[in-house]
């Protein structure tokens, strides 16, 4: 049972502050994420026509910056989530925490390689200097190339990703204070995203977009956990 008469770990966070911190970046994420790939970025980008992807970047970059910066605060969401959800699964599994925080900051990292090649593309796009200098016929497949990579290094993330959301259910199976229904939809989540996007690679003739809709078990985590935030009575954390 959790002790609340404990107090948090020097420089850690109590478990009611961890939850909430972890469900509010979940939140943020959940709008951020979605707007960046589907609203902005898909305005300027088209698919299998660089030459018209190009002339929109030139013409008006704005909605692919605006989704550009929205990944950037969907990254450092999860580097917030990553940190508080330590603290939240820490007590009697310190280990197991850790292991699940660096799971999820390696993904970011990956996920911010594959940013900086979305802004490459946009910089080779629009700089006037690149278009003399290499022409068009040259500077489409740079630009292609840029944008390939990163779609490539964002479904390798994403991959990981669900590798993190399957270690994360076993740390909320195993937590006392959470209930134990909870790993479930996150277990799910987390295969979903192993097997999509794998699934691109070694099969990519089938169609596993379907699965997303299992994706969406994590925000049964984020719901918990604001939920379980907000009604914790004490700001003291279970001892380690």
């Amino acid at each position: 049972m959790t002790d609340h008469s404990a107090p948090p770990a020097q420089g850690g966070l109590s478990l009611k502050s961890a939850a909430l911190i972890a469900g509010f970046g979940l939140l943020v994420m959940v709008f951020a994420a979605p707007a960046a790939n589907f609203y902005f970025m898909s305005q300027s980008v088209v698919s299998g026509d660089i030459a018209q992807t190009i002339e929109n970047l030139r013409a008006d970059g704005a909605p692919y910056l605006i989704g550009v910066l929205l990944l950037f605060v969907t990254y450092v969401m999860d580097i917030l989530v990553a940190w508080a959800l330590y603290w939240f699964l820490r007590p009697g599994q310190p280990a197991l925490s850790q292991l699940v925080a660096w799971a999820r900051l390696v993904y970011t990292a990956l996920a911010f390689v594959g940013l900086w090649s979305s802004l490459k593309a946009y910089d080779l796009a629009t700089n006037a200097s690149a278009a003399e200098q290499l022409g068009d016929a040259a500077l489409q497949p740079e630009v292609l190339a840029h944008l390939a990579a990163s779609s490539s290094m964002e479904f390798m993330a994403l991959a990981l990703f669900g590798l993190h959301l399957v270690i994360l259910s076993v740390a909320i199976w195993r937590a006392p204070h959470v209930p134990a229904w909870i790993a479930v939809p996150v277990a799910l989540a987390g295969l979903s995203y192993v097997v999509i996007f794998l699934g691109r690679y070694f099969a990519p003739a089938l169609t596993l977009d379907w699965l997303l809709l299992l994706a969406l078990g994590e925000l049964v985590l984020m719901v918990w956990l604001l939920a379980a935030g907000w009604r914790r009575r004490s700001t003291h954390q279970a001892p380690a």
